[in-house]
């Protein structure tokens, strides 16, 4: 009998997160979520059971990140795949250049860059140990077009889908891919409180008049994820994934 793929998925329990989550315990998988609250996570736990594991995990906090990694592969007996999937975003990021200062420069980077990059290095050898496996990083349409009053976090961005060349690149030798994938106006109930933000405080959202396929769902990211680390994603790695409805095109 095959083994369960042993799944991470920082930020797991809630949004996108969790559409990624179902989508691999749906193929039989068992899944570690990281939550600054694990207790959030507790719908999941109740519908799948063990085969869903809540672990606190701080972003901002270097140690907390490894350990958080290496409790998880305890948990799990190794890792597979790592979905760098938490992250500063929606409301309350948006900053024009004349709000921006250190505090908050800080408290973005470090969450959305710092904090991936820890957990990634603390999970190589566990994926070394595995044979291989899969890293993704959630980007963003951000990365590559940004929206107004959100440079930083379109920086960031940027930042996590270099990561997936240079790490994608650097770790082929061990068998383990890394790939970003880049949602673009994803119906979460989030996208709508960013935009109520923008409006408020005169920001023009240069996303909303621009979706061909209109807002897509937490699934469609989720089916994407799924299949790059799957056998059929297995020549797919140092690239990003853009999931936009063709916002981009």
């Amino acid at each position: 009998m095959k083994q369960p793929r042993r799944i991470i998925v920082t930020g797991g329990a809630t949004n996108i997160g969790r559409a990624i989550t179902e989508a691999f315990l749906a193929e039989g998988a068992n899944v570690v979520v990281g939550q600054p609250d694990p207790a959030v996570a507790e719908p999941l736990i109740k519908k799948y059971g063990s085969r869903v594991t809540a672990l606190k995990l701080d972003l901002r906090d270097a140690a907390g990140c490894t350990q958080f990694i290496n409790a998880a592969a305890a948990s799990l007996g190794g890792i597979d795949v790592l979905v760098n999937n938490a992250a500063v975003t929606g409301p309350g990021v948006t900053r024009t250049v004349d709000e921006i200062d250190a505090e908050y420069i800080d408290w973005v980077l470090n969450v959305n860059v710092r904090g991936v990059l820890l957990c990634s290095l603390a999970a190589v050898p566990h994926l070394r140990k595995a044979g291989g496996g899969v890293i993704i990083h959630i980007s963003s349409v951000n990365a590559l077009r940004p929206q107004r009053g959100a440079m930083v976090y379109a920086a960031s961005k940027a930042a996590v889908s270099s990561l997936a060349q240079s790490m994608g690149k650097e770790l082929a030798v061990d068998k383990i891919r890394v790939v970003a994938v880049a949602p673009g106006a994803i119906g979460t109930g989030r996208n709508d409180l960013l935009e109520k933000e923008l409006k408020e405080r005169g920001i023009v959202s240069d996303v909303s008049p621009n979706l061909p396929w209109g807002e897509g769902g937490p699934q469609d990211v989720a089916s994407v994820v799924a299949f790059l680390c799957s056998d059929g994603g297995r020549y797919v790695t140092g690239t990003t994934w853009v999931v936009d409805g063709a916002y981009l095109a």
